[in-house]
Order: structure tokens, then sequence, then C-alpha cells
């Protein structure tokens, strides 16, 4: 996480009453930020109020409230206010499975992406805004809610989205691929460096300038981003901390809520109670 002298933030998730895998997100940063980090769900963000310095899909981005901005999983961004400033975002996350569902179920074979990062539409973003304030304040019925998310997010998936299956991949873009599944498949062990590139048979060197070129991640930061991933869901599914940590690959549980705070801003045992 990001800090400078006279820094403060606070954030807040929840998920809204509907039978679906739908989180919210609630921040405000006062002269702060998270570094760079990705999440497994598709994630849609709006600015309520102030300007957010964001790192999005390779390049640097000073977004307000004009726009709404669009992450694809597993894709590289960062966020903080400008410098001695402030800002307050909502974000929705989207676990892939909801996103297929409102997509078409013709395509659950198919990746489905975001376009582009940004939108420049401030009525979508009110709009969003609003709904999202609506559910936190609970003045909304659950049928009136769900049916204007879903009017929206069709709206989004009808603009903004495409499909793609995996065909012909560059060679670097395959070995990529296959260490990140690599990662994900072993997330809980205590890789090194030769364990991923033996097992990709390539170089080391190569594998470590290769990944962070194409990822903005360092293989290291990659990994503890995956087990960060697996440590939200564990504790949302209710799981001790204890079993958290060991399961995701962590050495102790202060080492989880470490980690884990410098990456979403709440403890652990913080985080759970937003799910209960």
């Amino acid at each position: 996480m990001k800090n400078y002298s006279d820094s403060s933030y606070s954030v807040k998730f929840w998920q809204p009453n509907i039978q679906e895998d739908v989180t919210f997100y609630k921040s405000h940063f006062n002269n702060c930020g998270f570094d760079k980090h990705m999440h497994d769900e598709h994630t849609i963000s709006i600015i309520k109020n102030g300007v957010m310095d964001s790192f999005i899909s390779g390049s640097k981005q000073k977004i307000n409230n004009f726009y709404v901005s669009f992450i694809n999983p597993d894709e590289a961004h960062s966020n903080a206010s400008e410098y001695k400033k402030e800002y307050q975002s909502y974000s929705i996350y989207l676990k892939t499975s909801y996103i297929r569902k409102l997509f078409d179920n013709s395509f659950t074979n198919k990746e489905i992406f975001f376009n582009k990062s940004l939108l420049e539409d401030k009525q979508l973003s009110q709009k969003l805004l609003w709904i999202i304030e609506e559910d936190e304040k609970k003045n909304i019925s659950k049928i009136d809610f769900e049916c204007q998310l879903v009017q929206l997010l069709d709206k989004i998936i009808i603009e903004n989205t495409s499909t793609k299956i995996y065909t012909k991949l560059t060679t670097h873009d395959t070995i990529i691929k296959k260490a990140k599944e690599y990662m994900n498949d072993n997330y809980q062990f205590d890789l090194s460096l030769d364990d991923i590139s033996n097992e990709l048979d390539v170089s080391k060197y190569h594998f470590l300038r290769l990944f962070k070129e194409k990822t903005f991640f360092s293989p290291h930061a990659y990994l503890m981003l995956r087990r960060l991933e697996k440590a939200k869901h564990s504790l949302q599914e209710g799981n001790s901390i204890i079993a958290t940590a060991h399961e995701c690959g962590f050495s102790d549980q202060s080492h989880l809520h470490r980690r884990f705070k410098a990456m979403t801003g709440v403890t652990p045992g913080k985080y759970q109670t937003f799910f209960k």
C-alpha cells in the first residue's frame, strides 16, 4: 500500500441481498492508495468525487466521475489519490460465472473480457453510483435493485465486452499462460524460479524478464497476489484465519495479516465480517 505523511483511508465490502456472485466495494483515500494488484473477478469502478491516479491497461491515467473503468480478471492495475488530495470510489466485483449467465450460456467455453478499460459516460457512472448507494442504504427493494442492476450490466455487456477462445498463441504468450496455470495450481507451495522455469523448459532469467514485461508483475508478486485472492475466497466461505493462512501458502497467520492488509486495506478478520 502506498502511504504518504498525513494519509488516511477507509474501505468497505458488502454483498447485495441477491442470489448472485456480486460484491460491492466502497473506498475513500486521502494521500494514499494501492500498488499494482489484480482480482479474480471482472471489476467495474466509478469515482464519486475527486480524481484517482490509476495504472490501467499498461498506462497511467487520471480518472474522475465522468468515467467508468473496467478491469478484466488477472489484469494488473493500481489506484491512489493525487498527492495531498483525496477521492472516493465504488467498485462492483462480478465473478465470471455471473458474467457468463448475463452474457449468454452459449459462451461458457469462451473467455469473456472488457474491450475498453475506460468509457467516458457520466450518465452510466451516475446510474451505477445511485444503485450501489441505494443498496448500501437499503433504500431499494430486492426486485427493483436486481432489475436495474441487470439492465445496467446488459448495457455494459452490449457496448464493452467480447469473447475469445485461445487458439494460436505466440511462444511468449504460451509461456506466460502455462506459468500462470502452474502458479495457480501450486500457490500453496514455496515455489522457486527454478521450479517454474523447469516446468516450462526455459531459462529462469528469460522467464523472469518475459513475465515482468507481459504481466507488469514479478513472478514472486504474482504468486503472492494469487495466494491473496485464494485467501479472500476462503475467508468469504467462513474458513478460519489460521486455516486460510496454512491452505493458501502463507508461513503463518501474521504473514497473511501483513500481506492481506497491504492489498485490501483491512485485516483478514475485518474482511471476513463483511461477508457474515
